[in-house]
């Protein structure tokens, strides 16, 4: 692959074009398309998404400061997606990608210098390692550059490529982290009776935890044994001390709609039938209207239709008119494709949107 010398980023401000920006040689392996970065933008920096990556230099461009993450967050084909809303639109394209990824993301940032070595360097590089020291090895770079009169970022690359400096981006995650939940998992394997008995002795209680932990594959929460088990934290950690399992704390996505399920559809009719034939005839950017009195078992067209779209490896997106109607539409999507559907609307909080 190329090497990119510059790139085209996004920025969420209401302007109707790309600011392109050089690519430092130390950034380059993780600036590619999709990628966030953080940039200067006249006295500010402003985090952005890149569009378009080019091995052609141009020169007087201003330099990326820093790229966020490890990898890119925004996927080829959302940028296909945002690229085609902003034409569409008349949109700032900005603005389009700003709608795509949480609120958390694309917060107010700063490039924070943090000094690692008070190596002697004279000039500019001097200046700043001198006014780090002085704060006690800590300052962002608008200070630096408002209590120094001038430009400070190109230094600052040059002190983070010397490994006197580290750059990092305040706030530095990715949005509000993600709950944790505490799941309790077997670490030994007790198939006889016999062992049970001679291992549990008068310990029912215990005995009857690791059983319906069994029976559950191995692992289960341990907020559904306390709760709808009714099992005691205290026999929890019992089996814990005996050494049959261990207590494990795991990511758990925040969901409004985790506990919300349905039956899988009937089968369709021969009219169902006939219409999701129709669908799946349809070349790629077409439309079709579905027309139907309420009750006429339209929805269950539309859940085929996507269940034959992911079946090849793509998804949908599915329109709610009304927040309404989104758990009846969660229920009803959910009976066909499990937890692998997430759901966003402008009800939900910063976090759940985040982890959606």
């Amino acid at each position: 692959m190329t090497t990119p010398v510059t790139c085209s980023v996004a920025l969420p401000i209401p302007v109707g074009r790309h600011y392109r920006y050089e690519v430092p040689p130390a950034l380059a392996d993780r600036v590619m398309p999709g990628a966030r970065v953080l940039v200067p933008v006249r006295s500010r920096e402003m985090i952005g998404v890149v569009t378009e990556v080019s091995p052609e230099a141009v020169p007087d461009l201003r330099s990326i400061l820093l790229t966020p993450d490890a990898a890119p967050l925004v996927s080829p084909r959302l940028l296909e997606l945002a690229a085609w809303v902003s034409r569409y639109y008349a949109a700032p394209p900005g603005l389009t990608l700003r709608t795509m990824l949480p609120p958390a993301l694309w917060g107010a940032s700063r490039l924070i210098a943090r000094l690692d070595r008070t190596d002697r360097v004279g000039g500019a590089s001097g200046d700043v390692v001198e006014l780090l020291d002085r704060a006690g090895g800590r300052l962002s770079a608008t200070a630096l550059r408002r209590k120094l009169k001038r430009p400070v970022w190109d230094v600052l690359q040059r002190l983070a490529r010397a490994g006197v400096i580290t750059l990092e981006v305040e706030p530095p995650d990715l949005g509000p982290a993600a709950g944790t939940v505490s799941i309790i998992r077997l670490t030994r394997s007790i198939p006889s009776l016999l062992e049970r008995e001679q291992l549990f002795g008068r310990a029912k209680k215990q005995r009857t935890a690791y059983e319906a932990i069994d029976a559950a594959g191995g692992e289960a929460e341990v907020s559904h044994l306390t709760g709808q088990m009714s099992i005691s934290p205290a026999v929890v950690q019992g089996l814990v001390k005996r050494g049959v399992a261990r207590i494990e704390k795991r990511e758990s996505l925040r969901d409004p709609f985790k506990d919300v399920s349905a039956s899988p559809p009937a089968s369709p009719t021969e009219a169902q039938q006939a219409a999701i034939r129709g669908i799946s005839a349809l070349i790629p950017g077409a439309a079709a209207l579905l027309f139907g009195v309420t009750g006429s078992g339209k929805t269950l067209v539309y859940l085929e239709a996507m269940r034959a779209e992911v079946a090849a490896g793509r998804g949908a997106i599915v329109l709610v008119p009304e927040i309404a109607l989104t758990s009846q539409t969660v229920a009803r999507v959910r009976g066909v494709f499990g937890d692998s559907v997430a759901v966003i609307h402008s009800g939900l909080s910063e976090g759940e949107r985040a982890d959606a």
